[in-house]
C-alpha cells in the first residue's frame, strides 16, 4: 500500500503545542499513533456512518485520551471545521452516554483540553428527548439526532489481527 507523509504544526491560541507527522496511505486512512483514522467526505446518517466504518473492520472514533482529542479537534480542522461524527450516544438510555465499544466517558472529557472542550456550551442538551448521538464541530462536542447527516471519523487499531 503506498503511502505518503504528512506533517502537521498544531497550534493553540497561537502558540506551537504540537508537531505532528502522519502517514496518509493512498486509500485515505491515517496512521497516527497506534490507531488507524478515516475521515470521511461523504455525510450519512450515525447509523450509517458506523456501518462504513464497521466494514472496513473500524468503529466511529472514540476519544480517550489527550492526544486523541487533540488529533480530533484536527481532524476536524482537516474537514474544513465540519460536523463529524464520533462514536458516543445515549440511545440505550437517555443522559448516558456511552463510547461505541460499550465504555463511557470519563471526567477527563470534562475537563479543558488545550483550546477545545469536550462538550459545547449547554450541551449535551437533548432537545425534544431526539438528541441520542455526539458529533464534534469548532464549539465542542453536541448531541444531535442519529438521523441527521454528517461527516465521520473511523478508528481502527493498525496492528493487524
Amino acid at each position: 500500500q503506498t503511502e505518503y507523509i504528512l506533517k502537521m504544526n498544531l497550534y493553540c491560541d497561537g502558540k506551537k503545542v504540537l508537531i505532528v507527522e502522519l502517514v496518509v496511505f493512498t486509500d485515505g486512512w491515517i496512521n497516527y499513533q497506534s490507531s488507524l483514522y478515516f475521515i470521511s467526505s461523504e455525510r450519512k446518517s450515525w447509523a450509517e456512518s458506523r456501518r462504513y466504518c464497521t466494514e472496513r473492520g473500524a468503529d466511529l472514533i472514540i476519544i480517550n485520551n489527550r492526544e486523541e482529542q487533540v488529533s480530533e479537534t484536527n481532524f476536524v480542522t482537516i474537514s474544513c471545521g465540519a460536523h463529524v461524527w464520533i462514536g458516543l450516544t445515549d440511545s440505550d438510555m437517555e443522559g448516558r452516554w456511552k463510547w461505541v465499544d460499550g465504555s463511557t466517558p470519563g471526567t477527563e472529557h470534562l475537563m479543558l483540553i488545550c483550546c477545545f472542550r469536550s462538550w459545547g456550551f449547554a450541551e449535551p442538551n437533548s432537545i425534544g428527548d431526539n438528541e441520542d448521538c455526539a458529533l464534534t464541530h469548532s464549539l465542542g462536542w453536541a448531541d444531535f439526532s442519529c438521523y441527521n447527516i454528517f461527516q465521520w471519523i473511523c478508528e481502527k487499531n493498525n496492528i493487524s489481527p
